[in-house]
Parts: structure tokens; C-alpha cells; sequence
């Protein structure tokens, strides 16, 4: 491999300087490939040599010949010598030469060729007879069709026999080496029209070496690609095309625009003119289209950077004498371009770091209890419509107290400061500017140029870096970066009269307070306002604070701020109690309100208070003014409808200048989280469609819900749309797909927009009853329909559970197709085995699964899983990891300690997303990790998984 390499690289050079090329040295180079072939691959080498000459029933041999490698390894036994006329075949059906050659390609394989050319002075001009060549051709095909396909006549055509495998089945049968005058021959049986023959040479003396039978035609089939296949390739090939970068750029830079000047419009089109109103859904929608299918020009995938690392970890283990093994998954994951080419050299430093400073000598690894070969594993893959890119090594970790000492010696930290840190700060100082521990100076490390300069480029993408570590386990670095840096889904929210964008991919819910409950329940722990949403404490941050102050907030300021608000409350309360008892009025009530936006952070999660929250919308990402780059509360800046510039939040630098720690907050969500698990409870919301029927919904499915009028809603053919937030939304009215009773119409209605679908699609509930978290079975029996999940009684009521992706599927088959196309369900048929306690899960989970054509093995718990995979044949496995009599990490141990399931892909997929239990899930063997309810993502990964499983067998 070593000398292959080198191989490359000498071709590189000499492609690149094609003036010098003859000039550079490679006799050793290629004696060495020479020699590696000689020992390697002797066989095809010695049949390689072997010439076989095709001649007459004489014996005299004619001008084609071939080697024996390329006859015995034909899977096509007719051989015909064919006789073209070139003039003829062009003015009479209209084949070119190369045409013909992509004929003759399709149906056969080409042997030999060569052109029959009579004596003529050039000088006199060209020829004018006509133009003959001939070829030597394998196929399947017999005379007759040959004619036919390839209008030739029956003189031109000359079948050869191949005698090879009757030469080569006595050779073996007497045991000994193809005597000199045993030369294998290929015998013509007929002469064509007399052609002018060039100058035979004389026979060459066969090598004395023995000859390797041909394979049997059995395992040649077996091998043969499946001609479908081929055509598809040539198809997609030639339906392709070249286009420029600069191209690409400036069609972004249209479409930006584009979408600048509809958001425009969208603020100034007369809702009351149908016409206007039409016209503007109708370019909402094409703008929209249009803008997703350029970006989709600009996405390449991230294997192409993946790809260059293998050999860059080979060359530094060999040159630090290390072993180390790299794994890359998730190579097809799709970047925006300009994303991907910034990405080269900040993962390039980080793989260096993990080979130079992260793996040991394989005697130290031996020492420590470790493998002697180091591992680094590379992983690409979507969660929350951001990439994440994974880069994990298992070797030495990071040591605290070398880089305290280090921040101390170079004093970059003073001893109070470091004092004060938890360990995933101390480890953050490695990206401080200038910090290194090498202890010497080489072209791979302690140059002074370290970890500083990977955190300032992924940050100028709008991404961000996360550093675990633990001594003597290893390293994880995590990088989460935008798909595209041009266009992002934003809330636009409203504080101290300027507006302001909170990327969507940030935002979990909205929460709205009315009247006593913001006195009651914003509450204060310690020196923070907090807020308990569904059994989950939130850390709350007033934006407007946050723009008043030029400082980033320590505790006296948290401090001040929740003082300053827990009076106001007291004395706005006081005041209603006075004017209550002047007035002499019982009836009348505490009015007041308050906004926040629940924003997420990888598991970490805060509430954002702001004025008003004024819709969503997608705007197009401009660079920051240089005087704001230094503030870390801000990412970019877009410009609104009206013209005006509104700023887009960093929510992670926002976080941080508010005082945040994920680290001090994440247990006690996660935490509230594992009691919920171990309830079984399921937060979900009740509505209804007409008057009789209770429907339910999972209300983390649900991204919003919209009141609207139900004179807002119109009519195109059968489908109905409303606008929302200036965006043309699909309305599906249950009725028109469920047997249920008609839409119970009011004047007012609820739209339910579901998270995780790209167009704006809603489901339309005529009330809403209640959210509740509750623990039920879903019975499957009682009533069912296609695009249910099952039933179950609450508060007194059969209640419908509905599945919303179902829903969305049988009323817009067309926007599934896409996903499909990227990561085809495989064509054979597969089986699943789901282990998942919930029934409401399980059934949904089934649904998804069983919607792409899998077969589905279902089991209540581990240990029914672990019976379940030994009755059936399980391609794949899906497991939940909180769960009763077994949970899910016993479950897949035990699963990987049988042999026949080592090789097993497994997916944990859970609700249980800190970072704890997705390390522990991977380290007990399961192969991914994934959240539940974002169905798409999940079921292209299912896909991927089976796919790469199905690609890694045949190979």
C-alpha cells in the first residue's frame, strides 16, 4: 500500500508538470511495484503473458492476438471476427465510430480491432474507397442477431472457436506444462473477402510456466454485474452536466434575494384582494421550491473531506510508530459547499492532535490494560437540522492538571480562577490562544498553533466545538455546524421596540403566562428566575437585561435582576389589590402577561423572556457589522420585509453573557427526565374534529399551534390552504381522511403545525381540550383506521390517537419521495426487531417503520427481546433504553455476547438524550443513537444502516 501511495503522488507530480514530466526518476519506484507483483498476484501475471494467437484452419497466424487472461476470464464463449465498413454504416444508419463502439459495448466485449487500409500517396488527398475495420468480438449473442442488431451481412461475420478449455483440461489432466507446439490457438473456420494482411511476425516462443485453468462458468455468473445496472450508471452519467462555482455563487446570491424581496411583498399584499392574495401564495410557494432546490446544488457530501484523513492517519502512525485504525461513518452526509471547504483544515488539525497527543505507544497501551492498536472513529450525522461531526479517540485523555499547570506557567489563568473551574472547563483551556503541551517543538505539534485556531473557524461558520475527556478512556470532540450558511428559518421576536431572529433550530416551544400565573410561577432559586415547565426546571433570561448591560452577568447581577422583578410583581399585585378594593369590584381580575421562548442548547435548555413574538420566517444570513463581531450575543444580521436590519442571537453566546453553566443545570433536567421515563407518561394534547370524537396528538410532534378564522381558509381544487405568517400552509381536515364525523365548524379553529416537515403543512382542530401527561395502553383492536395509532380511554372518552406523519403522507404522498430517493429502503425485504415499552411509542415506531415496507418483530422489554431474537431472523435492531424487567443497555449486551449477533447493526433510539446515556448506549454496543419523534432522519438512517450492512456483506 505504502508503495502505491507513492505511486499516486509521483503521478500527481508528474499530471501536474506534464513540461518536466519525462524528467522524473521512477526506475526504483517501479522496480519495487514490479517485485510486490511478482510475489502478490504470480497467477494473473503468467496468464497476463500468455499470448494466444488467432489463426486460420492452416495455422498461419493472422494480426490479432490476446493474452490468456482476458480469453479465459470471457464470460461470453461466442467469438466472432466482424467486418465493418465505416462509410457505409455512417451514410446509410447514421452510426459514428464511437457510436458503434458503445454498441458493440452494451451486448459484448471487444477483444482485438483493426483497420484495413490500402497503400495511398496523403498528398494526393484522402482516400476515397471506403473504410474498413475489423474487430474481434465476444458476446452471448448468436449470427442472426448479430446482423440484425448491428446491420451487417453474413459475410462479415466469422465465427472463431475457442479451443482454450480443451487445451487447458488436457494440460491438467496429464499433469504436466503446456508443451511449445501446444501453443493455444483460437481457430478460424472461415477466411472473409481477401484483405490486405500486414507483416506476419514471427510466432513467439510461449513461457515454460503452468497455466491456471479458467474458472467454471458457474462462478463467472456469480460474479457477472446485473446489466441493469450498467445502464442506470451510463444513464445518470450522460444526464448530467459541468457547472461553475461562480455560477452556483451567484444563483445563491439571486435566490437570497429572491427571498428578501417575497418577504417584502408578503407584508404589503391586500388580504381582502383574493387575486393579490393568490398571487402571492402562488410565488410564496415557487420562491420557496426554488430556494431549496439551489441550495441543494451547492450540497456535496462530507466524505469527500472524510476521505483524505485515511491516509493522513496511515502516514503519521507509521511516522510516530503508533498502530492506530480509523473508522469513518456517515460519509454521505450533505454539506452546503463553502461549509465543506472551510471544514478541510480544522478537522485535519484535530485528527493530528488525536494520532500525536491522544493515542499511545502500543507498549504504553499495552501497559495501561489497552489494545495495542489505537482507535480514532470519524462520525457524521443530522440532529435538530444542524450536522454533527464526531471525532472520538480511545487513548489517553487529557490530563487537568498538566493543563492547569501549563495555563498557570504561561499565565493565561491565575491559580483562583482555575480553582474555581469544573473539569470540562479546564479541558476547554487547550483552545485557548497560544496553549500547547507538546513538549517539544515538531512539525506535528507544539508549533503554537493549536486548538485556538479549529474553535475560530468552525465559530466563523456559525458553528460550534464541545471537548470531553477522561483520563486514561480517551477524547471526544463534537462539532455542530448549519447546513448552509445562506438561508436559516428564524422566530422573529420583538424586544424594546427592535426586532430580533432566534434560529429555529435552537427553539423547542413558546410559552405565553397570562395574569397571576407570572407572579406565581416564575420563581427564584438562588440568585436566578426559574420556571417549572412539565415537571422541568428552566433557568429564565430577560433579553431586554441582556441588551442593557455592557457586561456579562456574574451573581450580584442575577441577583439584582431577579430582585428588581420579583418587587416589581409584588408592587404591580399591591396595586391591583387597592384599585380592586376602591372600585368594589370582586369581578375584576389581575391582568398582565409575559413571553418566552424555550431554547435548547445539545441537552441544555433556558428560557428567553421577550416582548413580543411577532412570527417565523426565513431570512437570509448577512455578515455582522465589525464593530458587533465582539459581542458573542449576536451571529449575523438579516434584513427584514420593511428594509430594517434585525440581528440574529447567538443563542449559545447569549446564554453564556447571561451567567448560564450547562453543566451546573443539564443533571436536573436530566434527572426530571429519568422520572418521567420511569412513569411511562406521555405528554400529549386533546382535540377534537367534530363534535364526537376525541382525538389525541404527542405534543412534542407538535411545533405550534395557530388560532385562525375559518374564513380565512380557501378552496384550490380539493385541497385547502390558510396563510400563516405570510406562508401558504396546507390545511388537512381529519374527516378527509379518518371516518369521522365532519369538521364542526365555528368561527375560529386551531391549526396544529407539526415539527420535522420541511413545507408548511397544518392539521385543523375545531377545539381543544386539554394537554395532559398521562400513562395509557393504545388498544389496536377495538377501532383502527389508516392513519391511526390506536385508542385508549381518557377522562371518560375514547380517544382516537392520531399519527400525524401518516396523516401528512396519505394526503402528500410527493413529500416523502425525496427522502426516499436519498436513502432508499432496501429492495430486498428486511426484518426489525423493536423493543420498546410504551405501547403509544411502539405503535408509532411500527407505523414509520412498516410505512418503508419493513417486517416488524415487536417486544415489551429487554428480555422479551432477547427470546424474540432467537425465534426470528433479525436484520436490525431498535431498542428503547428505560425500561422495565430489562432495560435497554443489559439488553443489547447481552444481545452482542451471542456470536450470531455480534455483527447485529443496533439503533438506541430514546428520550434520554444527555450525553451520559448516549456514551454509555455506544459503549454497551449499540452501533447509533438517536432521539425519538423526527421521523424522517430516523428512517433515512434505518435505510443507510441496512444499506452499508447489505453493501459490507457482498464484499
Amino acid at each position: 500500500i505504502d508503495k502505491l501511495l507513492e505511486g499516486i503522488d509521483v503521478l500527481n507530480t508528474m499530471v501536474d508538470d506534464t513540461a518536466n514530466s519525462n524528467n522524473v526518476e521512477i526506475t526504483d519506484l517501479l522496480k519495487d511495484l514490479q517485485k510486490i507483483l511478482e510475489e502478490e498476484a504470480p497467477v494473473g501475471l503468467q496468464e497476463i503473458d500468455t499470448k494466444i494467437f488467432f489463426c486460420d484452419k492452416e495455422g498461419n497466424p493472422t494480426e490479432f492476438e490476446t493474452d490468456l487472461f482476458i480469453l479465459s476470464n470471457n464470460e461470453d464463449k461466442n467469438i466472432y471476427k466482424l467486418t465493418f465498413n465505416l462509410t457505409k454504416i455512417e451514410t446509410e444508419n447514421e452510426t459514428t465510430p464511437l457510436l458503434l463502439i458503445k454498441k458493440l459495448l452494451e451486448k459484448g466485449a471487444i477483444i482485438d480491432t483493426g483497420m484495413r487500409l490500402e497503400d495511398s500517396d496523403l498528398r494526393e488527398g484522402l482516400p476515397k474507397e471506403p473504410l474498413f475495420t475489423v474487430v474481434i468480438f465476444a458476446t452471448g449473442l448468436d449470427k442472426n442477431s448479430l446482423m440484425e442488431i448491428y446491420h451487417l451481412d453474413e459475410k462479415d461475420i466469422i465465427p472463431l472457436e475457442n479451443r482454450v478449455d480443451e487445451y487447458m483440461a488436457a494440460a491438467e489432466l496429464a499433469g504436466e506444462e503446456p508443451a511449445e507446439e501446444e501453443q493455444p490457438v483460437a481457430v478460424v473456420e472461415d477466411i472473409p473477402a481477401p484483405v490486405k494482411e500486414p507483416e506476419v511476425k514471427a510466432e513467439p516462443k510461449p513461457k515454460e510456466i503452468k497455466i491456471k485453468p479458467p474458472e467454471p462458468k458457474a462462478k463467472i455468473e456469480e460474479k457477472k454485474s446485473p446489466a441493469p445496472a450498467a445502464e442506470k450508471k451510463g444513464t445518470d452519467s450522460s444526464s448530467s452536466v459541468r457547472i461553475h462555482v461562480d455560477l452556483l455563487d451567484k444563483l445563491m446570491r439571486l435566490a437570497s434575494e429572491l427571498v428578501l424581496v417575497r418577504n417584502q411583498q408578503l407584508t404589503m399584499v391586500d388580504v381582502a384582494d383574493p387575486v393579490s392574495r393568490n398571487i402571492m401564495q402562488r410565488l410564496d410557494i415557487v420562491t420557496s421550491e426554488l430556494q431549496e432546490a439551489i441550495m441543494l446544488t451547492r450540497m456535496q457530501p462530507i466524505g469527500n473531506v472524510f476521505n483524505k484523513t485515511q491516509r493522513m492517519v496511515r502516514e503519521i502512525s507509521n511516522k510516530l510508530g503508533k498502530r492506530i485504525e480509523l473508522s469513518i461513518a456517515g460519509k454521505d452526509v450533505e454539506l452546503d459547499k463553502t461549509i465543506l471547504e472551510s471544514l478541510t483544515d480544522p478537522l485535519t488539525h484535530i485528527i493530528r492532535n488525536s494520532c500525536d497527543h491522544g493515542i499511545e505507544m502500543p507498549d504504553e497501551r499495552e501497559e495501561s490494560g489497552k489494545l495495542p492498536v489505537g482507535k480514532i472513529s470519524l462520525r457524521a450525522y443530522h440532529e435538530g437540522g444542524q450536522i454533527n461531526i464526531e471525532i472520538r479517540d480511545d487513548g489517553k485523555g487529557l490530563d487537568p492538571e498538566r493543563i492547569k499547570n501549563k495555563a498557570l506557567e504561561k499565565g493565561l489563568k491565575t491559580e483562583a480562577e482555575l480553582n474555581n473551574m469544573g473539569s470540562k472547563e479546564i479541558n476547554s483551556l487547550i483552545m485557548l490562544p497560544g496553549f500547547s503541551t507538546a513538549e517539544s517543538v515538531s512539525d506535528l505539534s507544539g508549533r503554537g498553533v493549536g486548538m485556538d485556531v479549529v474553535k475560530v473557524g468552525i465559530e466563523k461558520l456559525n458553528g460550534s466545538i464541545e471537548l470531553d475527556s477522561t483520563p486514561g478512556r480517551g477524547t471526544k470532540i463534537q462539532l455542530r455546524l448549519p447546513l448552509t450558511l445562506a438561508i436559516i428559518p428564524c422566530l422573529i421576536v420583538e424586544v424594546v421596540g427592535e426586532r430580533y431572529a432566534i434560529p429555529q433550530v435552537n427553539l423547542e416551544e413558546l410559552v405565553c403566562l397570562y395574569d397571576t400565573d407570572v407572579k406565581d410561577k416564575i420563581e427564584i432559586a438562588g440568585d436566578r428566575e426559574v420556571f417549572r415547565l412539565r415537571d422541568h426546571l428552566l433557568p429564565m433570561i430577560r433579553l431586554n437585561e441582556i441588551l442593557h448591560r455592557s457586561t456579562a452577568f456574574n451573581e450580584e447581577a442575577m441577583a439584582k435582576i431577579s430582585e428588581k422583578y420579583r418587587q416589581e410583581q409584588k408592587d404591580l399585585y399591591d396595586a391591583y389589590l387597592v384599585r380592586k378594593q376602591e372600585l368594589e369590584n370582586d369581578e375584576m381580575k389581575f391582568s398582565q402577561s409575559l413571553n418566552f421562548a424555550v431554547l435548547r442548547i445539545g441537552t441544555f435548555r433556558f428560557g428567553l423572556i421577550v416582548d413580543n413574538v411577532l412570527g417565523t420566517e426565513e431570512i437570509v444570513v448577512k455578515p455582522i457589522h465589525p464593530v458587533l463581531k465582539t459581542l458573542p450575543c449576536y451571529s449575523g444580521a438579516t434584513v427584514m420585509g420593511d428594509g430594517k436590519v434585525a440581528l440574529i442571537l447567538d443563542v449559545e453566546g447569549t446564554a453564556k453573557y447571561a451567567g448560564l453553566s450547562k453543566d451546573e443545570d443539564t443533571d436536573l433536567v436530566n434527572e426530571n427526565e429519568m422520572v418521567a421515563g420511569e412513569t411511562n407518561k406521555q405528554t400529549i394534547l386533546l382535540f377534537k374534529n367534530g363534535p364526537s370524537e376525541q382525538f389525541a396528538a404527542a405534543l412534542p410532534l407538535i411545533r405550534r399551534i395557530e388560532r385562525i378564522k375559518v374564513s380565512d381558509i380557501e378552496q384550490i381544487g380539493d385541497k385547502e390552504f390558510v396563510s400563516v405568517d405570510g406562508v401558504s400552509t396546507r390545511v388537512l381536515c381529519l374527516d378527509k381522511v379518518l371516518s369521522v364525523t365532519p369538521f364542526e365548524k365555528n368561527e375560529e379553529a386551531f391549526l396544529l403545525l407539526p415539527k420535522h416537515i420541511k413545507r408548511p403543512f397544518g392539521i385543523l382542530a375545531s377545539k381543544l381540550v386539554d394537554i395532559e401527561d398521562t400513562s395509557f395502553e393504545l388498544n389496536i383492536e377495538s377501532y383502527m383506521d389508516d392513519g391511526l395509532l390506536g385508542t385508549a380511554i381518557l377522562n371518560e372518552h375514547l380517544t382516537l390517537f392520531v399519527d400525524i406523519y401518516r396523516l401528512i403522507e396519505l394526503s402528500e404522498p410527493d413529500w416523502f419521495e425525496e427522502r426516499k430517493k436519498v436513502s432508499p429502503p432496501p429492495g430486498d425485504p428486511k426484518s426489525i426487531l423493536l423493543v420498546e415499552d410504551s405501547s403509544f411509542f411502539r405503535e408509532l415506531i411500527k407505523g414509520y417503520l412498516e410505512s418503508d415496507g419493513y417486517q416488524i418483530v415487536t417486544a415489551n422489554n429487554g428480555q422479551e427481546g432477547l427470546d424474540r431474537a432467537n425465534e426470528y431472523e433479525i436484520d436490525l435492531v431498535v431498542s428503547d433504553l428505560d425500561m422495565p424487567v430489562m432495560n435497554g443497555f443489559e439488553f443489547i449486551t447481552n444481545l452482542k455476547t451471542e456470536e450470531k449477533f455480534r455483527d447485529t447493526k443496533s439503533i438506541a433510539l430514546t428520550a434520554l438524550d444527555s450525553e451520559r446515556d448516549k456514551e454509555k448506549a455506544l459503549d454497551c454496543g449499540f452501533d447509533r443513537y438517536e432521539i425519538k419523534m423526527e421521523r424522517e432522519r430516523f428512517l433515512s438512517v434505518i435505510a443507510e444502516m441496512l444499506m452499508d450492512d447489505e453493501f459490507h456483506n457482498e464484499n
